[in-house]
């Protein structure tokens, strides 16, 4: 007997590339519940482009009223391995999931394709599909449909929990940005203090100097004149010296030659 198939198509209102950032953040939130836990035990890249991930995951196993009599034995957790790939060339996410426990009772393999919306490049495309088999005699049919129903429940739940992560991611990015505006703002107002505090100093400087250069002119013109001055007085007081000492010569010359006449 072949698997139950079903498909839907579900948008996220966010582009692919903060899709593709928060991919690995979807839990925990809100909708998932029924997630218990996560653990990346495996990651590699291949051809250089693409991210592969292997994930266990652990989730809650509901079963249904109807089933309770022949599974009651069941656990109500169950793992579940998800593989996915990262392609940054093509710009895909995809991810597998199945569960690797009660495969007697249920198999339920998982895949969903994540891209960038064709209309609308700031939406982002989650193609979802599931298959689901059971080899349970006797309630093969009623557990296939229970897959399948609780499949496309799961859909819903899943991108409501993802939108609400991403919007939740959105705030924090916005909240970062508006405080990387005030801090740069504060930054800048303090860079233009510090300018003017620096362009004061500089003409404060620049006023002192200039009014030591002026003072230091005039003091060095002031010395200049005033050894101009000394040295003319020095040279006039030499040349009356010289004069006196010419006439005191010519003066005792003249009382020389009287005398000599005299005699």
């Amino acid at each position: 007997m072949a698997a139950k198939y079903f498909n839907t198509e579900h948008v996220h209102p966010y582009s692919y590339d903060q899709v593709a950032h928060a991919i690995f953040q979807r839990y925990p939130n809100p909708f998932a519940s029924h997630v218990l836990s996560e653990d990346t035990v495996y990651r590699e890249i291949i051809n250089g482009t693409t991210l592969y991930s292997r994930r266990f995951l652990t989730k809650t196993n509901k079963i249904p009223k109807w089933g309770e009599r022949w599974l009651s034995g069941f656990r109500r957790s169950v793992p579940l391995l998800e593989e996915s790939y990262v392609d940054s060339e093509q710009k895909t996410i995809t991810i597998y999931t199945r569960n690797v426990g009660y495969s007697n009772f249920m198999t339920a393999i998982e895949k969903v394709v994540y891209k960038a919306c064709p209309c609308n490049p700031n939406h982002t495309v989650a193609l979802k599909q599931a298959w689901v088999e059971s080899n349970f005699y006797g309630l093969r049919s009623a557990i296939k449909n229970f897959g399948i129903e609780r499949f496309k429940n799961n859909c819903v739940k899943a991108t409501d929990g993802f939108n609400h992560v991403l919007e939740r991611i959105q705030i924090q990015q916005n909240s970062l940005r508006e405080m990387g505006h005030v801090k740069l703002a504060e930054f800048q107002q303090r860079k233009d203090h510090l300018k003017l505090q620096y362009n004061e100093k500089v003409e404060t400087i620049k006023e002192k100097s200039s009014a030591q250069w002026i003072h230091a002119k005039e003091t060095a013109k002031t010395a200049k004149d005033t050894a101009k001055e000394s040295a003319k007085k020095s040279a006039e007081a030499a040349v009356e010296t010289a004069k006196k000492g010419a006439e005191i010569v010519k003066a005792s010359a003249t009382v020389l030659a009287e005398e000599k006449i005299e005699d």
